[in-house]
């Protein structure tokens, strides 16, 4: 029986350098200190605060709102609902809007409950959403990433309905932007509404999640409320984000 499943990107020389977001600082990974030469081994790490599978603080778009730093543990931990795209008859295209609507009718095509009678129970904390794109169109393996930066993304509306709900902390999917992501002159044209009527509720976003099929699947076979998502953040004072090992693992209370 599955008990943890790791939802992070790793982060590689290799692979990072296609999902960073455009215009985002680049990855560098060097060797400082070396075995043979120094005894141990250091190396020194350039890379953003939204680099590989991340969490945005409010301050990232709120001028005073939250750094990572004043993010408190039992934030970034607790029980998942999962809304998975790759198991609905439904497929999201290119740059498609994702409307409440297409959530609950994702929802619903896996489970016999209504998705805001679960999220009214107030058992949740994380709401996550596999929209699929990312493996389907995975850079690495595809070789396409003006096709992984079209992702679909969602609308401001969602946003504004998940402040509704006050035990949700974090919004979390597989996309790299839960807004359009402009690329090549295409795309993101509306800015970024998701970010700001989110953090703008000082409620946190994390990005580039992976496995979320797999957490999806396993919720899927017993109660959702058996798992438990785990968010860890870098405690850097003062800044807007930063990479995480996230991660789930069944209940063990439970």
């Amino acid at each position: 029986m599955t008990t943890l499943i790791d939802l992070t990107h790793l982060i590689s020389l290799s692979t990072t350098p296609l999902i960073i977001y455009p215009g985002d600082p680049l990855l560098s990974v060097t060797p400082h200190a070396t075995i043979p030469k120094d005894g141990y081994t250091v190396h020194t790490i350039q890379l953003g605060t939204h680099t590989g599978t991340h969490i945005d603080s409010p301050s990232h778009f709120v001028h005073g709102g939250r750094t990572i730093d004043e993010v408190p543990l039992d934030q970034l931990i607790g029980r998942p609902l999962v809304v998975d795209f790759a198991s609905s008859p439904t497929k999201l295209i290119e740059r498609q809007k994702i409307e409440w609507e297409d959530l609950e009718s994702a929802w619903g095509s896996t489970s016999s409950s209504n998705l805001d009678d679960e999220l009214v129970t107030g058992n949740y904390s994380i709401f996550l959403v596999n929209t699929a794109w990312s493996k389907l169109h995975s850079p690495k393996l595809q070789g396409d990433v003006p096709k992984f930066f079209a992702h679909p993304y969602f609308s401001s509306s969602v946003a504004q309905r998940l402040l509704s709900y006050p035990k949700i902390q974090i919004f979390g999917s597989d996309t790299p932007n839960p807004d359009q992501t402009p690329y090549d002159g295409i795309g993101g044209d509306s800015g970024y509404p998701f970010h700001e009527i989110l953090l703008g509720g000082d409620r946190l976003i994390v990005e580039n999640l992976a496995n979320l099929d797999q957490l999806a699947a396993a919720a899927r076979t017993g109660d959702q409320a058996d798992w438990i998502v785990n968010v860890v953040p870098l405690k850097i004072e003062g800044v807007d984000g930063s990479p995480v090992r996230a991660f789930a693992h069944r209940n063990w209370s439970t």
